[in-house]
C-alpha cells in the first residue's frame, strides 16, 4: 500500500544555505537550527523523509562523488543524532544544461523515489527554498509544496507571492522546517 512522503531540499531547508557556492565538504556543512529534531517530529507522524536536491558541483568539478558522498553521510549522522531519519537522499550531478529527468525542475528524482518505496505523491509533501523544489513537485504530483524562507529567499517572504517566480502559489509559507513541520501536523 502506497504511504505518504516528505520531501526536503537539502541546502535552505536541512542546511545554511550558502548563496552562489556548494556544500562541498563536511566542514561546510552546517545544520539549520532544529532541523532535525524537525526530521524526527516527521518520523514519529509516520512520514519517510527523503532528500532532494541539484548539486551539479560535481559536474562543474567543483567537488567529486566522493565529496558530496560525505557531505550526505555527515547529513544523515548530524539528523539522526537528534532522532531523525532521512530515508534515502536522491541527488542529480549533472549540469543544467544536461536535460535530465532527474534535475529540478523536472520531478525525476521524486518519481524514482516514489518508485523505489511506493509513495503515495499526491499526499505527500515537499519543503523547499526555491521555485525550482515547486516546479519539481508540481511535475511529480506531490500534493502540497511548502515554501521556507531559511535559504534562497530568506527574509523575503513578499517573493511567494510573485506569480513570475511561482506561477502556482506555494500552499504555505513559513520562517524554516520547524514552522513546516507544523503545518504538515495540521493536514
Amino acid at each position: 500500500m502506497s504511504v505518504p512522503a516528505v520531501f526536503l531540499d537539502r541546502d535552505g531547508v536541512l542546511n545554511v544555505y550558502l548563496p552562489g557556492d556548494y556544500v562541498k565538504t563536511v566542514a561546510e556543512l552546517a545544520l539549520l537550527p532544529g532541523a532535525g529534531a524537525s526530521v524526527a517530529e516527521l518520523n514519529a507522524l509516520g512520514f519517510p523523509v527523503f532528500v532532494i536536491s541539484n548539486q551539479q558541483g560535481v559536474a562543474k568539478g567543483l567537488m567529486t562523488q566522493a565529496n558530496l558522498d560525505a557531505v550526505d553521510a555527515a547529513l544523515h549522522a548530524g539528523v539522526s543524532e537528534a532522532g531523525g531519519t532521512i530515508t534515502k537522499s536522491y541527488y542529480c550531478v549533472h549540469h543544467g544544461q544536461d536535460g535530465c529527468d532527474c534535475r529540478k525542475p523536472a520531478g525525476g528524482m521524486i518519481r524514482a523515489a516514489a518508485r523505489e518505496f511506493d509513495l503515495d505523491l499526491a499526499a505527500s509533501v515537499f519543503v523547499g527554498d526555491t521555485e525550482t523544489d515547486a516546479l519539481a513537485a508540481r511535475d511529480a504530483g506531490v500534493g502540497a509544496f511548502v515554501l521556507v524562507l531559511s535559504g534562497k529567499f530568506a527574509g523575503r517572504p513578499e517573493v511567494a507571492a510573485d506569480l513570475a517566480i511561482f506561477p502556482r502559489p506555494p500552499d504555505f509559507v513559513c520562517a524554516d522546517l520547524r514552522e513546516a513541520v507544523d503545518w504538515i501536523t495540521r493536514l
